[in-house]
């Protein structure tokens, strides 16, 4: 079988190490494209105070598609559909292990497709022998359609009832009355009493207006940071107001101001309250947020592929948003991750608004 050969670069360059932080990483390259492996892939040259050294693995890379169906239609290959109905002809050769829900594709396949998978998990196998871990069934393939809520919700919880919230009186502790309150109706921001009092509702609404889902999330009216104790006050409206068959697709926080202004640059944070923060400070941006550090990938990415896009990871996220950010820019995005924050002393979470309150 064909293996995957690598070498460390022989330059000059060096990277921050995954391990001590310091700029005295060796990244791996594949001898046969010249290009670098992803950033974990190295050796640090600290020998003496880090010693970290990973080696890129031999064999293939595949990684992992979740499917509705897989229907054996001939000798060779499968007829795939995925999870949002995209129907693919898979040669059997390129499916690497599989059980009754998803199977690992060969990245070789993967790069000539049209299914996505660029965030999705992936490793080597070192066979390109099938595993079947379990045999799938032929079914007609359901597919989820998302389910958006309604203007007339939020125009009932925004304009005909609105509520206070924590995270708004904090802010005005900290900017003028004016600019809370332009950047709260940018966002649409709303109080609730849902779950918990004085809560916070993040709105998800895309390009087209519609409305993806409703973050209720709950901050401390003083500090202004997320309560977290005893327990993590996150969840969802569509829970809140019972709505069991909701099937939530997510898009980035402040999709919707993309479409006001096509000659700014677009920012991407991780934190819907850093989002509206920076917005303040530097308005010259357009300021989304990706809510979590896993959102930062292609399915909530895609809108913004012809945009000039600038990443703030928090501290600690800096390697995975750059690697993440390299495979999307192959598929012609235009995004640089800023490590402004990973250059800081903060403890690792920390972000932008908190490098930015505390000048």
């Amino acid at each position: 079988m064909e293996s995957f050969k690598y070498s460390l670069d022989k330059s000059s360059k060096k990277y921050f190490c995954p391990n001590c932080t310091k700029k005295s990483f060796v990244l791996y390259i594949d001898a046969e494209t010249g290009e670098y492996l992803t950033n974990d892939f190295g050796r640090c040259d600290r020998e003496q105070n880090c010693n970290y050294h990973k080696a890129p693995p031999k064999g293939k890379r595949a990684y992992l598609i979740d499917f509705l169906a897989l229907i054996n239609i001939s000798d060779k290959a499968y007829k795939l559909t995925d999870l949002n109905g995209i129907i693919s002809i898979v040669p059997k050769s390129q499916i690497l292990e599989q059980t009754n829900t998803n199977c690992f594709i060969t990245e070789w396949f993967l790069k000539t497709s049209s299914l996505n998978y660029l965030s999705n998990e992936n490793k080597y196998f070192n066979t390109d022998n099938v595993s079947f871990i379990n045999e799938v069934k032929t079914f007609e393939p359901q597919i989820k359609i998302p389910t958006y809520h309604s203007f007339e919700l939020l125009d009932n919880i925004y304009f005909k009832n609105p509520q206070i919230d924590n995270l708004t009186e904090f802010l005005k502790t900290k900017f003028t009355k004016d600019e809370v309150f332009n950047a709260m109706q940018n966002y649409l921001i709303s109080g609730t009493n849902y779950f918990w009092h004085n809560a916070t509702v993040f709105w998800q609404i895309d390009n087209k207006e519609k409305i993806h889902g409703a973050k209720v999330m709950q901050y401390d009216s003083f500090t202004g940071k997320r309560i977290k104790e005893p327990y993590n006050h996150i969840n969802w409206l569509h829970k809140a107001i019972k709505e069991p068959d909701f099937n939530l697709y997510q898009c980035l926080f402040g999709l919707h101001l993309i479409n006001e202004d096509y000659q700014k640059t677009i920012a991407i944070v991780e934190s819907e309250k850093t989002a509206i923060i920076m917005s303040i400070f530097l308005p010259d941006y357009i300021w989304l947020a990706s809510g979590s550090k896993a959102n930062f990938k292609f399915e909530l990415l895609e809108p913004l592929k012809k945009r000039n896009i600038i990443a703030f990871p928090d501290k600690g996220e800096y390697n995975n948003w750059l690697n993440k950010a390299t495979e999307l820019n192959a598929f012609n995005f235009k995004i640089a991750v800023s490590d402004l924050i990973e250059q800081t002393d903060f403890e690792k979470g920390f972000d932008l608004a908190d490098y930015y309150l505390s000048l």
